[in-house]
């Protein structure tokens, strides 16, 4: 499952995390932690974190996370790269800052915020647990829109805002919210808006770096994916400009032919003898993206 929550009593003993199990490392962790301390292990330290606070743990970004004796704790755990998907469009900018930090966040916070966090928190883990209520994913999406934009909020606020609106970032963001959105035809007005950018920035940014437009990029990855469809078997070339976002099977085909020179059904039909006379399949006329 993309999200979990578990709530951590006080205990007479430690409770610890192992997060380089086959279990745990494809998935971030968020700890809500509202008083006593939290210890993080990596590769050659210890971190301590004394609550009230809030601690983002990118997947695979420490060995283990302990929680000692008689500290309550709130642990969310959420799939690297699907927990989006309980997420509002309007909660895009926040999944995609937090998804590409590139470290630990641990961020002292208000008691008031971590009780507030808790009690989400604690709302989520409570319709995990009865998936079949009457809007239960629905009240565990806002809950965890919550919990997500509140800890973006601190994490915008945070000595990170320069990495995270850093070039490199910026195009990192783009290039994985592309892969995600591709098939939605979004303009890049949309895409600087969701980056938290300007469309000339991002022009800038892309064409700077990548030696391309937006749009060139938008539009190279649908041909991209297109062609790889059309190798891949005998799917029919309306059913495959549909399922691309495209409503008109003919502009698709006229999308198709000025990226690649041929139609559809050509390119179809070259890939298949080229394959047959045990030849290389054509390449693009673009790079590879991302």
């Amino acid at each position: 499952m993309p999200v979990g929550a578990e709530l951590i009593a006080a205990h007479y003993v430690a409770r610890r995390w192992t997060l380089t199990s086959k279990a745990a490392r494809p998935f971030i962790h968020l700890l809500c932690l509202s008083g006593g301390t939290a210890e993080i292990g990596q590769p050659g330290k210890t971190v301590r974190t004394v609550g009230p606070a809030m601690v983002w743990l990118p997947a695979g970004s420490a060995d283990y996370l302990e929680v000692p004796a008689g500290t309550s704790a709130q642990l969310l755990q959420l799939r690297a790269g699907t927990w989006h998907r309980y997420l509002p469009p309007s909660a895009e900018a926040a999944y995609l800052a937090l998804e590409g930090a590139g470290g630990i966040l641990a961020l002292q916070v208000e008691a008031d915020l971590a009780a507030t966090m808790a009690r989400s928190i604690a709302a989520i883990a409570a319709e995990i647990a009865s998936p079949a209520r009457s809007g239960a994913a629905s009240i565990m999406s806002a809950e965890l829109t919550l919990c997500v934009l509140r800890f973006w909020r601190l994490f915008a606020g945070d000595g990170n805002r320069n990495e995270e609106s850093s070039s490199t970032e910026i195009l990192s963001r783009f290039r994985r919210l592309l892969e995600e959105r591709y098939q939605q035809h979004l303009r890049v007005s949309d895409y600087a808006r969701l980056l938290g950018t300007t469309p000339d920035r991002l022009h800038a940014l892309c064409s700077r770096e990548l030696k391309r437009s937006p749009s060139e990029l938008i539009q190279q990855r649908l041909v991209r994916e297109a062609a790889a469809r059309l190798e891949a078997g005998t799917i029919a070339v309306k059913q495959i400009a549909f399922a691309l976002g495209f409503t008109d099977t003919a502009y698709f085909s006229r999308f198709f032919r000025k990226h690649t020179g041929e139609a559809p059904g050509v390119w179809r039909r070259r890939v298949a003898a080229r394959a047959r006379a045990g030849r290389s399949r054509p390449t693009l006329n673009f790079a590879d993206w991302p």
